[in-house]
């Protein structure tokens, strides 16, 4: 078990089963069909989607409103067990994959062939070479012609929850129960992540700051973490 799989494995196992539990747990009017928007032009309705860090589920059944079929990968077994528990749908599947495998993008590549991808809040914990192998996976996951939208904790995002943490309330709480058991996000440069999907063989077709829906306070505001997207497609995709 690799340590990325045992963190989330321990995380999913112990947060509780109860809604807004943890800070990403969020209506997906916010997040998934919002984020539509910004990457649906990149993704090509004939191919399979991968919500890749599904957790429970939540975001990848409301995918599944706009796409024929969706798989929803996650690195933890209990975070899959708790989606196919908790949020199955027609068209919509769940597996345990690792990115830091790459074998296993291989695998499921052969499988379903080009996909779309929906990656959010995934790759800020991973060192460079990590970051590095992640993206390899991704890219044979998208193939010559999927597109993607990554939906990330900007480098900056660590300081700010460091601070979070000192606090007390809701986001010190819920920010608490994750960082007790996954690290920080790691400190890199600004374009990092887009440096490695271009390397990888991505064309970067938008990337800017977006506001973050998470961890709320007391009065039900939402912290607002920095954080930013970027959307991609594989070289030669066409737009949809």
């Amino acid at each position: 078990m690799s340590r990325f799989e045992a963190m989330w494995n321990r995380f999913w196992t112990d947060l509780p089963h109860t809604s807004g539990a943890s800070p990403w747990d969020v209506d997906p009017t916010y997040v998934a069909h919002a984020h539509l928007k910004l990457f649906g032009s990149v993704l090509d309705p004939a191919k399979p989607v991968i919500d890749v860090g599904c957790g429970d589920g939540t975001q990848t059944v409301a995918i599944g409103q706009h796409f024929e079929r969706v798989i929803g990968v996650d690195v933890a077994p209990s975070a899959v067990e708790r989606a196919r528990k908790y949020h199955d749908a027609p068209g919509v599947s769940y597996e345990q994959l690792d990115l830091l495998k790459p074998e296993q993008a291989v695998a499921l590549h052969d499988r379903i062939g080009d996909a779309g991808l929906y990656v959010r809040t995934v790759l800020h914990a991973f060192t460079p070479e990590e970051l590095k192998l992640a993206v390899t996976s991704l890219a044979t996951l998208a193939g010559g012609t999927g597109g993607a939208f990554f939906y990330e904790l900007a480098p900056t995002s660590g300081e700010f929850i460091a601070a979070k943490l000192k606090g007390e309330g809701v986001p010190a709480e819920k920010f608490g129960f994750v960082f007790e058991r996954v690290p920080l996000p790691v400190a890199r440069a600004e374009d990092a992540l887009q440096r490695e999907l271009v390397e990888a063989g991505f064309d970067i077709v938008s990337t800017a700051p977006i506001d973050y829906q998470g961890t709320v306070t007391e009065g039900q505001r939402y912290v607002n973490v920095p954080t930013f997207f970027v959307v991609a497609k594989a070289k030669g995709a066409p737009a949809h």
